[in-house]
């Protein structure tokens, strides 16, 4: 699992292979503070289809990043 700090937000990050090995399916994990409390949320699923697991980690951390910018 990768890790990357994107402001005071920790975004990890984690790529599985699907059972028929095709494609990778991306994950990310963010935690951040929220006041006293560590919030945290998933982000999951793919948009199309990856053929790399780096791939599909630099979309879903694309997808991290706007989420937080957006809602957070």
């Amino acid at each position: 699992m990768n890790e990357h700090n994107y402001g005071t937000h920790l975004i990890k990050l984690q790529a599985d292979q699907t059972p028929d090995a095709k494609y990778w399916v991306g994950k990310a994990y963010v935690q951040y503070n929220d006041g006293k409390k560590l919030r945290c949320f998933e982000v999951h699923g793919p948009a199309k289809q990856f053929y790399s697991k780096e791939a599909a980690e630099q979309h879903i951390l694309r997808l991290a990043k706007t989420l937080i910018n957006n809602f957070i």
